[in-house]
């Protein structure tokens, strides 16, 4: 049985709508997230820091960009539907991930293939951040235990004036 469609290929790289932070990074958000993170560079919280070290102000971990981008307050979370169905696994795939659409694959297994990020810029405080992603990769292969689809996906992030701060490929296997 194939899993792969003609109609999952047609989606590689097509991009995702554009998703944009509902407000700009702020310092005590920054200071949550690097608290949150246990990150003890000074740069994250200390303007004088951060200047010493060349930047022209406070700026984010490198990582910061993908937890931008969480949704509104007062917008509903997806988490809820765990009330109903505890059984739920929160599967990105089945539901789309940043934008992009579902792929209606019958293997439920999910399996993390791998992520990798390439940082370009710190994103500073005052920066509002936006995400567009994108299938990169569909295919589909015999294992051992038997069918696989792997499904590779890219992500960019950048600031409002277009900058990009960090691009992350995470592949997602389905089993």
């Amino acid at each position: 049985m194939t899993y792969v469609t003609e109609a999952h290929l047609a989606l590689i790289d097509k991009p995702a709508p554009v998703q944009t932070a509902a407000a700009p990074l702020t310092e005590e958000e920054l200071r949550r997230f690097t608290q949150a993170v246990m990150e003890s560079d000074p740069v994250h919280w200390d303007a004088d820091a951060a200047r010493t070290r060349g930047f022209d102000g406070v700026v984010a971990p490198p990582l910061f960009p993908p937890y931008a981008a969480r949704r509104p307050a007062g917008t509903p979370d997806e988490l809820d539907r765990l009330r109903e169905d505890p059984d739920w696994d929160a599967a990105p795939v089945e539901s789309g991930v940043n934008g992009l659409p579902p792929l209606d694959i019958p293997l439920r297994r999910m399996l993390n293939g791998g992520v990798e990020a390439r940082f370009y810029r710190l994103a500073r405080v005052g920066e509002v951040i936006s995400l567009q992603s994108r299938y990169v990769e569909i295919t589909e292969r015999e294992g051992r235990s038997g069918p696989m689809v792997f499904v590779t996906l890219q992500t960019e992030y950048r600031n409002q004036h277009g900058d990009l701060l960090v691009t992350v490929r995470q592949t997602m296997i389905r089993r």
